[in-house]
């Protein structure tokens, strides 16, 4: 049987260069995908960190596109020789949630995500069902292409908060979803502010023209009055997975909190009498629905400047090592200072 490389999960803190078989078609809806860039997510970085639903010995990577080499015999949607971006989430498309339009809470997603339960991107090929291949425009790079899933998924929370051109908006880390969400509230929102720790990612954000904030050294509080005349933003997005205690202290009464980011370490204590005297919304989104086309669109279109947000392309084998420069030191599992926006790995 023919081999691949790919970067398998081994345990949390240890990613695996590994020789493992070509995916081969199996089911009559099978697609195989060459492999020609993979992003690393920040929740890979958090898989690593074991702070991420995670499953042993798969290839990790959900951030990618390639081309069509193979198709099972029902397939009609993509043909071998097709470029295509690919949703890491496939639906059953019949349970309730899916049915009630809330197919982000598919069960099968706990079984089935590529790169996180089956085997993803971080290898030479992958094998995805036809429901989740999308054919990409010859206008649309490989690099910028990676992104199609991960800006399908802020489109997702863009499309829950419903944002509007009169909003004032802060956006808690500025890492690769926060960076896109600023991108596409800079397109919408009246006013757009950026909070960040890590200085090489605050550089990051002031080449996109927003004001960045450390909030290890600015009053968020005070700043939010400032700039609002005194009401608080009208959206707060936690872009990281552990600010909802803080979003909550910036957003306005009647505003609304996105809780975007994941991370199943961290615990929050709210006082529900705020969110009721205050009228404030607290929303949940995570992953893309029916967003994937409009995120080939909105690449296509370069609605927003992707210029910065890519840091560094590496092969494959040398992907273990990206994860310093994420931010996640893998012998120790210590958070060392960012490096990187976005990494991707070439095969």
């Amino acid at each position: 049987m023919a081999k691949m490389k790919a970067l398998v999960f081994k345990r949390v803190g240890c990613i695996e260069l590994e020789e493992i078989p070509i995916p081969e078609v199996r089911e009559h809806d099978d697609v195989i995908v060459k492999v020609a860039a993979c992003g690393i997510c920040g929740s890979d970085v958090k898989i690593m960190e074991g702070k991420h639903a995670y499953r042993e010995g798969v290839v990790l990577g959900h951030e990618f596109c390639g081309t069509v080499v193979e198709v099972g015999k029902s397939v009609t949607a993509v043909k071998p020789g097709d470029r295509v971006a690919v949703d890491n989430n496939p639906r059953c498309g019949v349970c309730d949630f899916c049915r009630m339009g809330l197919s982000s809470q598919c069960e099968i997603i706990k079984e089935k995500t590529l790169g996180i339960f089956q085997n993803g991107g971080y290898a030479e090929y992958c094998r995805a069902p036809e429901s989740v291949c999308f054919k990409l425009p010859d206008v649309l790079d490989n690099m910028v292409a990676t992104q199609v899933e991960t800006l399908g998924t802020v489109l997702n929370g863009m499309n829950t908060v419903q944002m509007q051109p009169w909003d004032a908006v802060l956006i808690l880390g500025f890492g690769p979803i926060g960076y896109l969400f600023t991108g596409m509230a800079k397109n919408i929102a009246a006013q757009v502010a950026v909070s960040e720790i890590d200085p090489f990612r605050r550089g990051v954000a002031r080449q996109l023209g927003v004001p960045v904030y450390d909030p290890d050294q600015t009053d968020l509080v005070q700043m939010a009055k400032e700039r609002t005349r005194g009401n608080g933003f009208d959206i707060v997005i936690d872009a990281v997975g552990t600010q909802l205690e803080n979003a909550l202290k910036y957003v306005a009464p009647g505003g609304k909190v996105l809780a975007f980011g994941m991370d199943s370490s961290v615990k929050a204590t709210i006082t529900p009498y705020e969110i009721t005297r205050r009228a404030v919304r607290i929303l949940g989104t995570y992953i893309g629905q029916n967003t994937m086309l409009p995120a080939i669109k909105i690449l296509q279109e370069k609605k927003i400047d992707m210029g910065p947000f890519f840091t560094e392309t590496i092969p494959l084998e040398q992907g273990g090592s990206a994860f310093a420069k994420l931010g996640l030191d893998l012998p120790t599992l210590s958070h060392v200072p960012k490096q990187a926006m976005k990494i991707t790995l070439k095969p």
